[in-house]
């Protein structure tokens, strides 16, 4: 049971990343690598701007010494987006392909600018309400054991509302469905203490604070809600 947000990666693109020329030499890409941040930096045609490739630090650094262009050191096969992606999509493309930014063009390979990983992470857990003040629970069951619908009924009994809601499906090293469940209430304990007198296993995350969760601990949460 899972209700998606919607929201398209034509909203969050970022247009301040410049990209490199297709007549820059490796040593040009480098320098404009180190100045942008990026591991990366696409690479567009400016007669055409048409989207032609990535050109990662490494590659750069191996060929700095050179006159090498980067069309001879582009990775032409480089995945992109698309404006009218989902964005939960996107999230899953950049996860597989273990990358942190992704150029966003259209079917003819328009080029239309650059998505980064964080940003899209920070936008999407703002969208699922992951960091709204409250607290977190999570809930470990078989399948045949419980429904979600229970859960929602007792925690609603209590007085709590969902603010968000995530589901990871079993795993061999870990048999049981994991629910992770945003609320509303600061204390969770009323609602903790009716889930577990139905015999549902609760973990009570409330006393974390929420302000210093680091970044890599909210990714990891959007990830369990992407099942990714």
């Amino acid at each position: 049971m899972r209700t998606e947000k919607t929201m398209l990666i034509r909203e969050i693109i970022s247009e301040h990343i410049k990209p490199l020329r297709a007549s820059d030499t490796a040593a040009e890409a480098l320098a404009a690598i180190l100045e942008s941040g990026q591991g990366v930096l696409p690479v567009v045609d400016r007669t055409t701007n048409r989207f032609i490739g990535m050109v990662s630090r490494e590659a750069a650094e191996k060929h700095c010494g050179s006159v090498d262009s980067v069309m001879l050191i582009r990775d032409a096969e480089a995945v992109a987006t698309a404006p009218d992606q989902n964005v939960f999509d996107t999230v899953r493309l950049m996860d597989k392909n273990d990358i942190s930014l992704i150029p966003v063009v259209e079917h003819d390979r328009n080029y239309l600018g650059v998505v980064e990983r964080r940003i899209l992470f920070d936008r999407i857990i703002r969208m699922m309400n992951f960091t709204e003040y409250g607290s977190l629970i999570t809930i470990h069951f078989k399948e045949r054991d419980f429904t979600l619908s229970q859960m929602v009924r007792i925690i609603e009994a209590e007085g709590g509302l969902i603010l968000g809601l995530s589901v990871e499906s079993p795993k061999d090293s870990h048999p049981f469905y994991v629910v992770s469940i945003k609320l509303n209430l600061p204390d969770p304990g009323r609602i903790v203490a009716a889930l577990r007198r139905h015999e549902f296993i609760v973990d009570n995350h409330s006393m974390e604070n929420q302000e210093d969760q680091r970044y890599e601990e909210r990714a990891d949460e959007l990830l369990r809600y992407l099942d990714i």
